[in-house]
Formats: structure tokens, sequence, C-alpha cells
């Protein structure tokens, strides 16, 4: 199999002399899926896990059993599917088996009533159990679907966080979705991310619709798993993350699973020592290693990034990468919603106008960003605690994204853009929590 290609791009392409940081993306590019592999179909092995507790009751839980339904319709007999249900109790209406039908779904959810407590941890271990085992050449993934706080059973955030990164470590990976107004967003989006899988939220089916799809595409289009980076600094240089990437006991820094034709990406800044002027400084190297959809490790090295030392007039005067320059824009903007987060939840809506307007001041210039402020300033005005759950999920969605390797520029909400343009998991949505796809 074609190997990935590792490409540093420096925010501006010297270093200077007196010493300073420099921002550079490290960016793992896969290649084109080969025309042989086109039409092939990556067999999924999917568990889907779904909150059954009291708070579910009524419209919430027909949402939640739509969403399964949907799923269903889109796998083909050479995928497989469990379906697990919770409250205080845990309950597997459907086995890991093949999809020859959905009657099988139909009948095992038509029996489904909401009651309990919500032991959440406990269903989310019933959907991986389900998964062991599988074969190198297919995706394992739970896909959780709760409306709440997980509190009966197992309630620690690190402990599950931590059971999601072992499970990861066996091939099962987790994917988490937010359904309705109280689900908790940060375990949510912590297991998904402590999981090596996506986070979706919504108030209703059709809220996820888009969601879904864009999830089983990006299964469809998976080339590297288990993807790690490690970074060889030089001599006379630090590395500091600016992404929110988890790093690993090695060293080394957990990257976003790899879709052929797309990049993973972190931004670093790299602190510098002093240096001769009109010199060439060997800066940084790195290395990735991850495993392929036929089980075997792939490792690849990229040439070390060679960069000119520079003095202050010459750098000065060298263009930014405006890649790199947006994607930093992006990051910073994630960094800076924090505290627009927090005022929507504490419900102060003069503050958080304000809040926007220090944030439009800063990013307006950025059409993807500028799009965003101006979403959330309708939900500050309409529900500030789903623009709170909006702010989160659009934080991670820019930190953690695959990207085109090369991007187009955003000009508006690119969820109508046809997949024969831009895969799915590919587009920049201005609402995280709303699609415009029908069903």
């Amino acid at each position: 199999m074609t190997q990935p290609t590792i490409v540093f791009s420096p925010l501006q392409a010297g270093v200077p002399a007196a010493g300073g940081a420099l921002e550079v993306l490290v960016r793992v590019q896969a290649p084109d899926r080969p025309e042989n592999l086109a039409a092939t179909h990556l067999p999924k092995r999917l568990a889907l896990v779904v909150d059954r507790s009291g708070s579910m009751n009524g419209q919430p839980l027909q949402e939640a059993l739509r969403c399964v339904t949907h799923i269903a319709s889109h796998l083909t007999p050479q995928d497989a599917m469990a379906l697990v249900v919770y409250d205080d109790k845990v309950d597997t209406l459907l086995p890991l088996q093949p999809m020859r039908s959905a009657d099988a779904v139909a009948k095992a959810i038509a029996g489904v009533q909401a009651g309990g407590m919500t032991d959440l941890h406990g269903g989310w271990l019933a959907g991986a159990q389900q998964l062991e085992g599988g074969t190198d050449q297919t995706v394992s993934r739970v896909i959780l679907l709760s409306d709440g706080q997980a509190n009966h059973g197992e309630t620690d955030l690190s402990v599950i966080e931590a059971q999601c990164r072992e499970w990861l470590g066996r091939d099962v990976s987790t994917t988490t979705v937010g359904l309705g107004r109280s689900f908790n967003e940060d375990l949510m989006i912590g297991m998904a991310r402590a999981g090596g899988g996506q986070n979706y939220y919504g108030q209703t089916a059709a809220d996820l619709y888009d969601s879904f799809d864009e999830e089983l595409a990006l299964l469809q289009a998976m080339y590297l798993r288990q993807v790690e980076l490690k970074l060889l600094p030089a001599p006379g240089v630090i590395v500091e993350m600016i992404s929110p990437a988890q790093q690993l006991t090695d060293g080394s820094w957990r990257m976003t699973d790899l879709a052929w034709s797309a990049e993973a990406w972190v931004a670093v800044r790299l602190h510098l020592s002093p240096s001769s002027a009109d010199t060439t400084w060997d800066v940084l190297a790195a290395s990735v290693s991850g495993t392929a959809l036929d089980g075997n490790q792939m490792q690849v090295h990229a040439p070390v990034l060679q960069l000119p030392v520079l003095d202050a007039a010459a750098l000065q005067a060298m263009p930014r990468n405006e890649t790199t320059y947006t994607r930093l824009e992006e990051l910073a903007f994630a960094k800076a919603s924090e505290h627009l987060r927090q005022l929507a939840k504490d419900g102060d809506r003069i503050a958080t106008h304000r809040a926007l307007d220090v944030l439009e001041k800063r990013f307006g210039h950025h059409p993807w960003l500028n799009a965003k402020i101006e979403q959330l300033r309708q939900l500050a005005d309409q529900d500030s605690e789903m623009m709170a759950k909006e702010v989160r999920y659009s934080m991670m969605r820019m930190s953690r994204r695959l990207a085109c390797k090369e991007e187009m520029a955003f000009e508006s909400d690119e969820t109508h853009i046809s997949e024969s343009v831009m895969p799915s998991f590919l587009r920049k949505k201005v609402s995280e929590g709303k699609g415009k796809k029908q069903d």
C-alpha cells in the first residue's frame, strides 16, 4: 500500500537569527485511493448503544430509535451490527450479526421503553464487548447515543476515558452522539477523543442524518488507524504543541485516523535559540506510524525541515503560508471561545453578545469563523443552553478536523456540496448541531 507523506508548512520559510518562535503545521497526507480499491466496500462492524433512561421518555427515545433505523438502512450485508439499550440495566437486543434485513432491527426496537437511571458506561462497555475479536480487514466502532448524564454505575470521566483508550488499543473505536438538550458534552467529547472516534450532537434525528452520513462515509474511506506522530527537534529547538493532541507515554502524539485523499494535522510552535544569519538550520524531523486496513504496521519518516536563518528585516519580508495562517486562526478561535461557552452556560446574554463582538473583531476576516459567529449570535438570542454546546463542538471540530490536502476557500455552509466534489467528513459546516440533508 502506498505510504502517507509528511509535509511541514511553516508560517514563514525562515527562522529568526535573534531567536524566537515559529509556528509550523505538521501535515500527514494520505495518498489518493487507488482505482482498484475505489469500488471496494470496507466491511464495518458497528455496535449501536442507545440510552433508554427515564429522561428519554417520549420523543427523545423515538428520535434515538429513528437514528438507529437510519444507520441500519445504510448498511449492507457485508457489514455487521449489534444493538444495545440501557438505563440502569443493560440489554443486548441484537448480538453482532450481518446486516441482511432491516426487519430484524425494526422488531428489536419495537418494544423499547424508557425508564430507570443512566448507566452510560455499562451500555457503552456492552457495545464494545460485542465488537471484540474483529479482523484486520474490518473497522469496529461503538456509536453511543445518549441524552443525559451518567448517574449509575461508573461515572468517573477519567476512568471511562481510560477504558475508551484501552479498547481503541484493541481496534474498537468510539463515536458519541449527544441527543436532545441535557447530555454531558464534556463526557461525550472526552469519550470520542479517547476512543479515536468522532463526536456529534443534535436535538432530533433529522438534525443528525447528515452527521451519520458523514460518519459512514468516513469509515468507508478509512486509510490509516491509530496514527502516531513523533517529533524530533534539533538542538536549540523546543517544540510546543498548539493543537489539543494527546501525548502518549513514549512522547509521541496521537493524531486523527486518516482517510484516503485527506490529511490529519497538528500545529506546533518551535522555540528557537539564536543562530548565525545567512546559514541553514535543520530544525525538525518527524516520523509517523499507524495501522493500515490490512492490519500491517506502517511507518514513514519526513525529510528534515531545513530553513534559512534570517535577520529581522529579511524575515519580515518573507510571505506567510496562508494554509498555516488559516489553521492557526481556527485554533486561536477555538481557544478564545472557551470564555464564550462559559458565559452562555451562565445565561449572561449581555456579556455573551459582548464576547461575540470581540470575537468578530478578532476573527471576522476569516469567512468560516465569521459565519460561525453569526450563527452563534442567533443561538445567543434563541437558546443559550444549545449555544454552549455548539461552541464546545465547534471548538473540537476546528481543532481536530481532517482536511483536504488542497483546501478550497470557504464561501458558505458546505453541507450541501456534492460528495463527488468533497467528501462529507471534510466539509466545513456553519452549525455542528444540524445538517441540511434530508432523510
